[in-house]
């Protein structure tokens, strides 16, 4: 009777010890996560956030760039892989919009989706980009994001990683090898382009992704009188303050829209429709939190890591070039890193499907 009493009891503890290693096991598995981003200013805040988790809870697989919006090819891969050689994460696979199909003299060939928004594509994806128009090719625009105001350079090392024309990963390439691996969560803080030409072109591998945060749109944008300051009475002249969109560049012709949907609005359908659970974190709730006098100074007192003064120094000098030019107003939001912050935090909660999380009321 003690003999079976005693194997029975060794029975159940080697039961046990599977039965913990199994829940270890499936418990010790991070969250998976891809990132798709135009690389502004305000994404790399997000990048930075995203490295600093615990990579055994959540961990970056891959980096897609979407380079038909506010960022070049080139530059963006390039200051992409200086991050990442700074957070000692060169183990992250980047991928480029459509490059690949770019030939030295020029000549765009017919695979290049991630340069021209999809509704424009067709059949080769030459033609008239009118999205991207609404982005300054110059000061404030594409020259500013792609060298980050000149500090890029003056402040990151460089690690061996390089861009290199056609034979640069595509976003395509690395979206389905990040994708088929297994389940995955998709953050898109720029253009939908990459992402929708994934869900169009492989319809197979959808059912890998468990969720998509997106920042993006205006649900209920509205500027109750067109001008800013806001209390203006006889006298104004137009710009962004009440719940606009962000278009700045055209506000006059279009005071709703929000660059990463405007800039293909087609994606932005195709991945809203996917039927993929998702997320959307708008500008009404990323207006609610300005980059303030009060936030500035006590970032400023508190740059304890080389991430956080590139950081500090990149939104000093974002801020002072938005601030000239739209007085009086806060001029700078935490658009992206309010996404991922928000995003992270419904993973975290012990019943993600009801969209609980420490930042942001949800509605439905």
């Amino acid at each position: 009777m003690m003999w079976r009493r005693t194997k029975s009891w060794v029975a159940l503890l080697l039961i046990i010890q599977v039965l913990g290693a199994i829940f270890y096991g499936v418990e010790a598995k991070p969250f998976r996560i891809l990132l798709d981003t135009d690389v502004d200013t305000d994404d790399f805040f997000a990048l930075f956030y995203l490295l600093k988790l615990n990579p055994s809870e959540f961990h970056l697989e891959a980096i897609t760039i979407n380079a038909n919006i506010w960022s070049d090819a080139g530059h963006t891969v390039n200051h992409i892989y200086d991050m990442l050689y700074m957070m000692n994460r060169d183990d992250i696979a980047v991928g480029v919009g459509g490059e690949g199909g770019i030939l030295d003299d020029g000549t765009i060939l017919p695979n290049v989706g991630g340069y021209l928004p999809i509704i424009e594509q067709g059949m080769t994806t030459t033609g008239y980009c009118r999205y991207r128009q609404a982005v300054p090719v110059g000061r404030g625009g594409r020259l500013d994001t792609d060298t980050n105001f000149g500090l890029r350079k003056a402040f990151l090392p460089q690690g061996t990683r390089k861009y290199s024309p056609l034979q640069q990963p595509t976003a395509q390439q690395v979206m389905i090898e990040a994708i088929s691996a297994g389940p995955i969560t998709v953050f898109l803080i720029g253009a939908h382009t990459n992402f929708a030409l994934f869900l169009m072109n492989n319809p197979q591998l959808k059912k890998n992704v468990e969720h998509i945060y997106v920042m993006g749109g205006g649900v209920r944008s509205e500027n109750p009188n067109g001008c800013c300051p806001r209390n203006a009475s006889s006298s104004c002249q137009p710009g962004q303050c009440g719940y606009p969109g962000n278009l700045f560049t055209d506000y006059n012709s279009n005071p709703y829209a929000e660059f990463n949907i405007f800039g293909d609005p087609f994606a932005a359908y195709q991945v809203f429709h996917s039927g993929i659970p998702i997320t959307v974190v708008p500008l009404d709730a990323t207006n609610t939190i300005p980059v303030t006098e009060e936030f500035f100074r006590a970032f400023e007192e508190s740059q304890g890591t080389y991430e956080a003064e590139y950081c500090f120094q990149s939104l000093k000098t974002k801020t002072a070039f938005r601030s000239s030019n739209q007085p009086n107003t806060y001029s700078y939001f935490m658009w992206d890193s309010f996404m991922a912050g928000v995003a992270v935090s419904i993973m975290c909660s012990s019943d993600p499907n009801n969209g609980e999380n420490e930042f942001a009321e949800m509605e439905y």
